[in-house]
């Protein structure tokens, strides 16, 4: 006598496919909402502007700057379905939060926003291009000089219409989202890469600063870039990863040198120190020897500039306490203010909070009660996630955890001590989340765990399939 079949069921298996399709239910939800915010999008980015232009040009220019993306990353996801739909989704978001930023620098903040007048600069250059050629382009070549001449530049291909210049720095920031995702699979091949994949592209606060013209989407493409490159150099030193690198550190530090110093830093240490597993055995060893006097060089160098550009010429500490205070001063306006009259070890130790405030009860306005739910998600997270990360802060001997760690420190500190202003320290912590998540998101649980699986997969659900049904064989 036969019986009914036995359904056995692998309850990590089950419990990874059920993870996944959250993924990729989120991932849709976000196209969703960006295509069917596109109309307001390009009414935003086409109609809002501070000054009048002729934007014909953008509606040649736009198309084509989204087709050259969708199609950049078509070739860059290697047939993984979640990351195809997820950096789909992203590049419709992304369209969506600079007709946003547009809109809001326009309407709320009266157009005294730094992307306008990045633009308006562009424009003066453009202009004394047609007379003094590229002499227009003067040094220095770093910093508020350098995001002016870029824009200049673009605007002489495109024509000096706004929307595809903000469209242009949006899609840049995706691709460094691109590479914060990239670096993560190859850090961490068991880590938790939908879910990285989804803060990275999606998280609110990262979306909204770095999808305006500016330095904040420049830094998230290069930081991305060093974030890649070393990763590919703590599995294998060779050249091209050296090369990755040295160009995200070098970006980095032409836009922000004090982010440069410490992207430097946080590199150096742990490549020198820390344990990497590179499979190069004596090359690997001979590269250290080779390159780490040159990083050491190059370091040194950006402090130093770092230094001058926060207006720390001094190695005095009594002088350098004042700056920093001074900054912190300078930096309290309006009612988003925080650490007023706090000192400078107390602002210090108030940094490993930074990335979750403002709480609640400082909350003052719409702007900041939004970025306050989002720093709750984040405390949730962090704290659902506490078990996975002790396990990694344990790791901290190898390089790539090492590296996280001690830019996360590097940056904690340096913008808490001088830092007063809760939408400054919005928008500029954004330099910092990309790296924070990966912390979050390396260690996967005991039970996903259990299930493995190589870092890029076409179809992560597929792979995830609960077994067939077994049948009792004793009555057949």
């Amino acid at each position: 006598m036969s019986t009914a079949p036995i359904r056995v069921f692998d309850g990590s298996k089950s419990a990874e496919i059920r993870a996944w399709t959250r993924y990729f239910n989120i991932a849709r939800a976000a196209a969703v909402v960006g295509i069917l915010g596109a109309p307001f999008s390009l009414w935003a980015l086409f109609w809002t502007s501070p000054r009048d232009y002729p934007f014909l040009s953008s509606m040649l220019f736009v198309p084509l700057v989204i087709l050259g993306c969708a199609m950049l990353f078509s070739r860059l996801w290697r047939g993984d379905r979640f990351v195809k739909l997820l950096f789909g989704a992203g590049i419709a978001v992304r369209l969506a939060a600079a007709g946003l930023f547009v809109w809001v620098g326009f309407f709320v903040y009266g157009a005294a926003v730094d992307a306008f007048h990045y633009w308006a600069v562009g424009l003066q250059l453009v202009d004394q291009f047609s007379f003094l050629g590229w002499a227009a382009f003067q040094p220095p070549y770093w910093s508020s000089s350098l995001i002016f001449d870029i824009c200049g530049i673009i605007m002489l291909v495109t024509g000096n219409a706004l929307p595809t210049l903000s469209v242009i720095f949006a899609l840049a920031a995706l691709l460094g989202g691109y590479f914060f995702y990239r670096a993560f699979c190859l850090a961490f091949p068991q880590g938790n890469r939908g879910l990285y994949g989804l803060l990275v592209v999606l998280l609110p606060s990262i979306l909204f600063w770095s999808s305006a013209i500016g330095k904040d989407a420049l830094e998230q493409l290069f930081i991305g870039i060093s974030a890649y490159g070393f990763a590919r150099a703590t599995k294998r030193l060779d050249p091209w990863a050296i090369l990755v690198c040295s160009i995200g550190v070098a970006g980095s530090a032409a836009v922000r040198p004090h982010i440069g110093a410490m992207l430097a830093v946080s590199i150096l240490v742990p490549l020198g120190l820390g344990k990497t597993r590179t499979r190069s055995g004596s090359i690997a060893i001979a590269g250290k020897m080779l390159l780490l006097p040159l990083l050491a060089a190059g370091t040194l160098f950006m402090v130093s500039q770092a230094e001058l550009f926060v207006g720390m010429q001094s190695s005095d500490f009594e002088n350098g306490i004042k700056t920093l205070n001074t900054k912190q001063q300078d930096a309290i306006l309006g009612i988003s203010t925080f650490n007023q009259g706090e000192s400078l070890p107390r602002r210090i130790v108030e940094g490993p909070f930074m990335l979750f405030r403002p709480f609640p009860w400082e909350v003052h306005s719409t702007t900041a009660g939004i970025a306050s739910l989002e720093g709750i998600g984040l405390l949730y997270l962090c704290w659902r996630r506490r078990r996975e990360l002790w396990a990694l802060l344990r790791r901290w001997r190898e390089a790539y955890v090492g590296f996280l760690l001690l830019y996360s420190l590097e940056f904690s500190i340096i913008f808490s001590a001088a830092s007063g202003n809760f939408g400054t320290l919005v928008r500029q912590r954004i330099m910092l989340v990309p790296i924070v998540l990966m912390l979050f998101c390396a260690e996967r649980s005991a039970t996903a765990a259990a299930v493995r699986r190589p870092v890029l997969q076409r179809n992560p659900v597929r792979w995830a399939r609960v077994p067939a049904p077994l049948s009792n064989r004793a009555g057949s």
